[in-house]
C-alpha cells in the first residue's frame, strides 16, 4: 500500500514523538517506521496501525493527500543547475571583455550568445525543476553566490599572469560568495533523491515494544 510520507511524518510531529517513539506505540520496528517515512511503502496491517496509532482515518495517511508533496530530484539536477549557471556567468565574462569596436567583436558576440543559450538550457529546465520542489531559497543564493565566485575567479586569475597579490576587497566578495553557493548546495541537496547506490553508513538499531 502506498502512504504519503508527508503525512505520516507530519502526523508523528505534530504529536510530538519521535520515530522510536512512534514505532513503540504502533508495535512497528524503527526500521519499518524509517522506510514509512521514506518511501511510503507499507502492508495493509503496518498502515492500519499507523493510522490506529494516530486516531485517524486510514484514507488521511494514503497517497490522495501527496498530491501537493514536492518530487524528490537526484544529485544530478542539482549539478546540472550549477554547470548551467557557471556557463552564463562565463558568458557574461567574455561579454564584458569584449570590445565593441575591435575587428572580432562581432564574432566573439556571436559565440559569447551561443554560450548563453547553452548556460539557460541547462540552468532554466533544472531551475524550474528545484523551485517545484519547493526550493525556492537554494536557486536564489546560487544566484547570488555564482557571479560572486566568478568574480573571485576570473581576479585570481588576473592576479596570478600579472604576479601580484589579490586585493583583500576581491578575497572578501569571493568568499562571501562562496558563502552563498555553499549554503545553496546544502539548501538544495537537503531535497535529494537517494540514489540506488546509496551507502547508509549507521542504522540505529530497531527496538521492540516491551
Amino acid at each position: 500500500m502506498k502512504l504519503s510520507p508527508t503525512a505520516v511524518r507530519q502526523s508523528r510531529i505534530e504529536r510530538g514523538w519521535s520515530q522510536e517513539q512512534l514505532a513503540i506505540a504502533s508495535g512497528l520496528s524503527l526500521r519499518t517506521v524509517q522506510r514509512v517515512e521514506s518511501e511510503g511503502i507499507a502492508s495493509l496491517s503496518t498502515a492500519a496501525s499507523l493510522a490506529a496509532t494516530y486516531g485517524i482515518p486510514l484514507l488521511q495517511l494514503q497517497e490522495t493527500l501527496a498530491a501537493s508533496e514536492p518530487r524528490p530530484f537526484g544529485r544530478g539536477v542539482v549539478a546540472v543547475f550549477y554547470l548551467g549557471v557557471a556557463v552564463l556567468m562565463l558568458a557574461a565574462v567574455g561579454e564584458s571583455g569584449r570590445l565593441p569596436g575591435d575587428r572580432m567583436s562581432t564574432g566573439i558576440l556571436a559565440t559569447d550568445i551561443l554560450v548563453a543559450v547553452v548556460g539557460a538550457a541547462l540552468a532554466i529546465p533544472a531551475a524550474v525543476r528545484l523551485v517545484r520542489a519547493g526550493h525556492f531559497t537554494g536557486v536564489i543564493l546560487a544566484a547570488l553566490g555564482m557571479p560572486l565566485v566568478t568574480l573571485l575567479c576570473g581576479g585570481l586569475l588576473v592576479s596570478a599572469l600579472a604576479h601580484r597579490i589579490p586585493m583583500w576587497q576581491l578575497l572578501g566578495i569571493g568568499g562571501c560568495g562562496l558563502a552563498l553557493v555553499g549554503m545553496s548546495a546544502r539548501a538544495l541537496l537537503q531535497g535529494q533523491k537517494p540514489g540506488p547506490n546509496t551507502i547508509r553508513l549507521w542504522t540505529p538499531p530497531s527496538r521492540q515494544p516491551d
